[in-house]
């Protein structure tokens, strides 16, 4: 079961890493050819969310490179369940359903990770 969670936690992290790395470096007009719900949100707040990511996937795989807290692992998850469950609020909101989809699939993974890492 650990093995398993490490891996999902590596998938998790390398996706949002990308992710949120993409929101910090690009300018909005840029993302704006990716993702459709760019125009909603301003510069500042796309890198905050960005940035957000970017500390949460850290927090998802670093526990287990150096020797801290594995209470962190948990608690990243969550702040990234929270932003997920945000993210597909907006994506309801635009009506766009393959966001919603995908909000979804990663708040389940991720919850995945926190009942694991609480349970072990």
């Amino acid at each position: 079961m650990n093995i398993a969670l490490w891996i999902l936690q590596i998938m998790l992290a390398a996706f949002f890493l990308t992710v949120g790395s993409v929101k910090v470096v690009l300018t909005k007009e840029k993302l704006s050819k990716v993702f459709e719900w760019i125009d909603d949100f301003s510069q500042n707040k796309i890198k905050m969310i960005g940035s957000f990511e970017i500390i949460g996937a850290l927090g998802l795989f670093l526990p287990g490179v150096y020797p801290i807290g594995y209470a962190i692992i948990p608690i990243s998850a969550a702040g990234l369940a929270i932003i997920m469950i945000l993210a597909a609020m907006t994506h309801y909101n635009r009506a766009e359903t393959k966001g919603i989809i995908l909000n979804i699939a990663l708040f389940v993974s991720l919850m995945l990770v926190i009942i694991g890492r609480l349970a072990f």
